[in-house]
C-alpha cells in the first residue's frame, strides 16, 4: 500500500514539475490557453489592479487587452504584465481609462465592507456597554448604518447617557452618533 501512494505521489509531482517544460512544446489553441491562464494569473496576484475588470484574449502568442481601469498607470501596469509573461510574443492592449469607473464587483465588495463595519460596530458597542457597570446594556438600542450609530433607549444618569455617546463615537469607522438616549432617575 505504501510503495502505491509513493508511486502516486511521484507520478503526480513529476507531471505537476514537467508541465511548464511540456507548455513551452505545446502549440496553438492549447498553448494560448496556458498562457491566457498564466496571464490571468499575474494579473490577479497584482494588488495595484481589479483583474475582473480585464478581459484577456490570447490568440497564437499575441495578447489583447480589453476592459476599464481608473488610469493610464493602471492601463500600463496591466500590458507591462501580460509583456512579461514568459512566451508572450506581443499585446495589443486596448484597455481603457476612465477615472470615474468602478465595477459591480468594486462596489460590491465597499456594499459588503460598510456592512460589516456596520455589523461589527454595533456588537462591539454592545460588548462595551455589557461590559460597563454604569451603563444597562439592556436598556440601549445600538443601530448603526453607513457608520452612523443611532441609541435608542433610556439610561439612569446624564454621567450613564455621555459615557455610551462617547463610547460609541470611540469606535472605528464611525462617522457620526445620534442620541436618541432618554435620561431616567
Amino acid at each position: 500500500m505504501t510503495i502505491k501512494k509513493t508511486l502516486a505521489s511521484a507520478i503526480v509531482l513529476s507531471s505537476i514539475s514537467i508541465t511548464p517544460v511540456l507548455a513551452n512544446d505545446w502549440q496553438g489553441k492549447t498553448n494560448d490557453a496556458w498562457l491566457d491562464g498564466k496571464i490571468e494569473t499575474a494579473l490577479m496576484l497584482n494588488s495595484e489592479l481589479n483583474n475582473f475588470t480585464i478581459d484577456t484574449d490570447v490568440k497564437q502568442s499575441k495578447v489583447t487587452l480589453k476592459g476599464t481601469v481608473n488610469s493610464e498607470i493602471e492601463k500600463d501596469l496591466a500590458g507591462q504584465i501580460a509583456e512579461n509573461v514568459d512566451g508572450v510574443n506581443s499585446v495589443d492592449n486596448q484597455l481603457k481609462v476612465d477615472k470615474n469607473y468602478s465595477s459591480k464587483a468594486e462596489e460590491t465588495g465597499k456594499k459588503f465592507s460598510r456592512t460589516w463595519h456596520d455589523i461589527s460596530t454595533t456588537a462591539g458597542i454592545n460588548i462595551k456597554y455589557a461590559a460597563n457597570d454604569d451603563i444597562e446594556a439592556t436598556s440601549i438600542d445600538v443601530d448603526t448604518k453607513n457608520g452612523v450609530v443611532v441609541l435608542s433607549g433610556t439610561v439612569k444618569s446624564d454621567t450613564a447617557h455621555d459615557l455610551a455617546i462617547e463610547i460609541a463615537k470611540g469606535f472605528d469607522h464611525v462617522n457620526d452618533v445620534k442620541d436618541n438616549l432618554t435620561v431616567v432617575n
